[in-house]
């Protein structure tokens, strides 16, 4: 994982575009998302532009809402939000030699960054 012990890498102008990512991610517009946490329209506009952080609460909902652990927001090398277990549900259906197939397309695919 990449983790960072240096927090302060970790600004307004910064969270907010590691929200934008993750958000985009998975397709959501930041009205939807604003006004699916119970605020008003232009609050995740205003944390991606660095104006405003959430709260801590805030925050958490807003992990559960994209589906990552909060540790993962701030892991830089965690690009997608895409949640282990329904693919962990998945590979556990595959007999081992298309488990193995699938482990190496991942490695291909991951190796190409």
């Amino acid at each position: 994982m990449n983790y960072t012990n240096d927090i302060s890498i970790y600004d307004k102008k910064t969270f907010g575009l590691r929200l934008a990512k993750l958000r985009e991610c998975k397709n959501i517009s930041a009205r939807e998302m604003s006004l699916a946490l119970g605020q008003n329209k232009n609050y995740i506009n205003a944390i991606e532009a660095g104006r405003n952080l959430p709260s801590m609460s805030s925050f958490f909902c807003i992990c559960d809402y994209i589906g990552i652990e909060p540790k993962d927001f701030f892991d830089i090398g965690y690009k997608n939000p895409l949640p282990a277990d329904p693919f962990e549900n998945i590979l556990r259906k595959l007999t081992p030699d298309q488990a193995q197939h699938i482990y190496q397309i991942a490695l291909d695919i991951a190796n190409k960054d």
